[in-house]
């Protein structure tokens, strides 16, 4: 549960990766509902619940063993999220659990980098969401330093309240926050390989024209995942990506793409985001990938499955 999306990933964890990979996605926008009012409240936390129950027995009529269920930073931000903590155990019969910044950053950067990444090799892994961005620095699969961000896609344009599309004053304005926010980051540890995950991230590749989206609407059903798991973006395809966010409005690029408006409406302010990390941490192009928190997370359950010895 992120602060712009709620995804279920079912898969089967092998020695070759996760296999079977069956995903469903609602666009919830729970981190706008939180900084607008404050707190979640109890209608939104009823919504959510039944969202969720849905997606539990999703994973379980499609062969799911267990069920892990994670919140990010909208849930770190919300008063109120003890009380939609105790009403999924009602609703759902499962635990939810709010990772700190630290433990988000972690299991993505081990979801991006599995199965990817050599061991040795130095890598930066940037999880884009909605209202944060973790950024680990590591080598292999292994991360060394992470740092969770106040700096989403969707916050940073709240934060310069962007017109649709923004204003060239309202972008330039937008990448000095995200420039600045970067300075937190961890320092760049020689690596040329920077992956980017999240929902922006994600759907570049869409933007672009290279592979069709994933329904964020209509019916909340299971359906296999489609395109490759990293895709290489370079920086003369992230300023083509940068035009057309400054060109077409939400509607536009939704009619465009095949994005929902929403999902279309976000791609501004993360495409900030992700040039800011190239001028950053360096590297030519950034390979962006689906595989993240949710991957991190089977991946750290089977390990721990399999004992104490082999957990990440």
């Amino acid at each position: 549960m992120g602060s712009n999306t709620i995804h279920l990933l079912v898969a089967s964890p092998s020695d070759s990766g996760l296999t079977d990979r069956r995903h469903a996605v609602v666009m919830a926008g729970l981190g706008a509902e939180v900084e607008r009012k404050g707190r979640l409240g109890r209608e939104l936390i009823e919504q959510v619940v039944v969202t969720l129950a849905t997606m539990v027995q999703l994973a379980r009529s499609d062969g799911a063993e267990e069920v892990r269920m994670v919140a990010t930073e909208f849930a770190r931000l919300a008063p109120d999220a003890g009380d939609l903590v105790l009403a999924v155990r009602e609703g759902c019969g499962g635990n939810l659990r709010i990772l700190t910044g630290q433990a988000e950053a972690r299991l993505s950067y081990l979801g991006a980098t599995a199965f990817r990444v050599t061991p040795m090799t130095p890598a930066v892994v940037a999880d884009v969401g909605g209202g944060s961005t973790e950024v680990v620095v590591g080598e292999g699969n292994r991360p060394q330093l992470a740092a969770s961000l106040r700096l989403g896609s969707a916050q940073l344009l709240r934060a310069v309240s962007a017109d649709d599309p923004p204003s060239p004053r309202q972008l330039a304005d937008a990448e000095a926050l995200a420039s600045m926010a970067l300075e937190a980051a961890p320092e760049p540890n020689g690596g040329r390989a920077l992956l980017a995950t999240g929902g922006t991230a994600a759907n570049l590749p869409v933007l672009l024209g290279r592979r069709p989206p994933a329904a964020e609407s209509g019916p909340l059903r299971l359906v296999d995942e489609i395109g490759e798991g990293w895709t290489e973006v370079s920086r003369l395809e992230l300023a083509r990506a940068s035009l057309l966010t400054r060109e077409l409005s939400s509607a536009e690029l939704a009619a465009r793409t095949g994005l929902g408006q929403r999902r279309a409406r976000l791609m501004a302010g993360g495409v900030v985001i992700v040039r800011a990390l190239l001028e950053r941490y360096g590297p030519g192009a950034a390979t962006v990938t689906e595989r993240g928190l949710r991957d991190g997370v089977i991946l750290a359950l089977a390990a721990a499955r399999r004992g104490p010895s082999r957990a990440p």
